[in-house]
């Protein structure tokens, strides 16, 4: 796949029907359970408002294969705004062919842009090869665990 014919945009509510295909891929090769409704309606409402964040969408020989989601939070780590880059995926298949890392440039560009201080994120304890990715970028790992309690 050549990168002559590859784009990278920002997605509108137009691409809401590949962001959420692309998710629930992402979602099901991890064995994370969101139902539909839920994603659906979380989705919807980050692309109707970008005070919440954004995703991009990568494109390949005219098929979106893969996404970068953006969250922003405001922290006093970071000082101020901050992006959590809640998800980053590339169809398993077309993997290793720098897209992920294409999208990982734009998201830096973007949040930068933005006016974030930071951007934070977490890693499958298993997953070597996402480390070794953002490493390649500048991301340091932090000796911490991530906890949840949700609330719902």
């Amino acid at each position: 796949m050549g990168s002559e014919n590859r784009q990278i945009w920002l997605a509108t509510s137009e691409d809401a029907t590949a962001v959420l295909a692309l998710l629930a891929r992402q979602f099901e090769e991890h064995e994370i359970e969101v139902p539909a409704k839920q994603l659906q309606t979380a989705v919807e409402a980050m692309l109707a408002d970008d005070r919440l964040g954004f995703f991009l969408l990568a494109e390949a020989d005219s098929q979106t294969v893969g996404l970068a989601c953006v969250s922003f939070c405001w922290t006093l780590e970071h000082g101020g705004k901050s992006a959590w880059l809640d998800e980053l995926y590339v169809r398993p298949e077309l993997r290793s062919q720098g897209i992920g890392s294409a999208l990982i440039e734009e998201v830096l560009q973007k949040a930068n842009e933005m006016g974030c201080a930071a951007i934070d994120l977490e890693v499958d304890i298993e997953h070597r090869r996402a480390e070794q990715l953002y490493q390649r970028f500048g991301f340091a790992s932090l000796p911490r665990a991530r906890w949840v309690k949700e609330l719902r």
